[in-house]
């Protein structure tokens, strides 16, 4: 999402941008299986600058209506730092890149290397 000075909004492009028309909800998804997420909490924690109002400009106006709501996906052993430091924030979930495993085999999501699933 391009960096509008006029309004100050925008400068981050989210990793997923997810539609659930039955929860009539737009989930902002970050993946990251970096150890350091002091940068992807900040963008976090700038969520309505960054990407929900940068995002009602440019979609639908019905859509602009719906939920919006932050996914970030990290490291187990970053997660309970993560949910620490967005404790304040509302529509924010944090998960383990673990939890996913279940969904696509036993991957190795956090690896440095690329993604293995065996």
């Amino acid at each position: 999402l391009a960096y509008d000075a006029k309004q100050d909004i925008g400068g981050s492009l989210p990793d997923f941008v997810v539609l659930d028309f039955e929860l009539k909800t737009i989930f902002i998804v970050e993946v990251s299986k970096a150890y350091d997420i002091k940068n992807l909490l900040s963008k976090a924690k700038e969520k309505e600058e960054r990407w929900i109002l940068p995002l009602k400009n440019i979609i639908d106006s019905k859509l602009s209506q719906w939920d919006f709501h932050v996914s970030l996906f990290i490291r187990e052993e970053r997660v309970k730092y993560a949910r620490v430091s967005l404790s304040e924030i509302e529509n924010i979930s944090v998960i383990s890149l673990k939890k996913i495993n279940s969904f696509l085999g036993d991957g190795d999501f956090e690896s440095q290397n690329s993604l293995i699933v065996s």
